[in-house]
């Protein structure tokens, strides 16, 4: 059911990729070219790029503008699964529809788009973590191995918001 991990070489192509487009384009080039790195070595139904400030969390980009449009955002004061995630900087699996539906009140956005498992990822810099990387996709889709792809490239979106 999972997809294959990619290979080494492609995943540092990809990632050489996104750092010089980022170079050349600047940060919203960058999220396009996140995207389609994840879409090739990760796989997903959709993704966001989200932007902590305070006590909230901003929509910096997505793939589905109609039901997560940019702009939008999330008040966390009182979402502890994600506070903890962003206070530790540790990367969350959901496995399957029982771990998205305990911790995403939207969870019903979710599943009529197909999606039954998601992947956060934080977005850590220097001074601590600055959002979240997040996939969603069919239940079961994502591995440890979907993490170690997925965090150089929030890394780079680090260093762009550093």
């Amino acid at each position: 059911m999972n997809q294959p991990v990619p290979d080494t070489r492609q995943g540092l192509e990809r990632f050489a990729c996104a750092t010089e487009v980022w170079r050349r384009e600047g940060p919203g080039a960058l999220y396009r070219e996140v995207e389609r790195a994840m879409d090739e070595l990760v796989g997903y139904k959709l993704l966001t790029i989200l932007k902590l400030e305070e006590s909230r969390l901003h929509r910096m980009h997505t793939n589905d503008l109609a039901r997560y449009p940019v702009g939008g955002h999330k008040d966390i004061t009182h979402d502890r699964w994600l506070t903890a995630m962003l206070r530790d900087g540790d990367p969350i699996i959901s496995v399957d529809e029982d771990e998205v539906r305990a911790r995403f009140f939207d969870h019903e956005t979710i599943f009529a788009l197909g999606c039954g498992s998601a992947m956060n990822i934080p977005i850590v810099g220097p001074r601590g973590t600055l959002g979240s990387l997040n996939l969603l996709h069919q239940a079961g889709w994502f591995t440890p191995e979907h993490v170690l792809v997925a965090r150089p490239f929030a890394q780079l979106l680090a260093l762009a918001w550093s």
